[in-house]
């Protein structure tokens, strides 16, 4: 399917806090509750219509353990935005988000 427009966002977090969960989710409409680990990044896509305009939504998944943190960073470029997750019964999650958005 063709589409007028395409956007590219990034998700974001620590290692088990659900990114992949929330890519599967949005892009398959499933849930999958045991989740290996993303190595690297993994993405899906999905097409939305606005005003009768598809639009292709790109969703990257970013791996969440420090060692790809590197790696992960260069496919933040052409992002037009980014999910930060967390898991809201863990607070260091929440406070690792702070590195992850410099």
């Amino acid at each position: 399917m063709s589409y007028a427009y395409l956007f590219k966002y990034i998700i974001i977090g620590d290692t088990g806090v659900g990114k992949s969960c929330l890519l599967l989710q949005f892009t398959d409409k499933r849930f999958q509750p045991v989740h290996d680990l993303t190595i690297g990044v993994e993405f899906g896509a999905r097409i939305i219509t606005i005003d009768s305009k598809p639009i292709k939504l790109q969703i990257w998944d970013t791996a969440g353990q420090e060692s790809f943190r590197s790696i992960t960073r260069s496919y933040y470029r052409g992002a037009a935005g980014a999910l930060l997750v967390y898991d809201i019964t863990r607070y260091h999650f929440y406070l690792n988000l702070s590195h992850a958005m410099q």
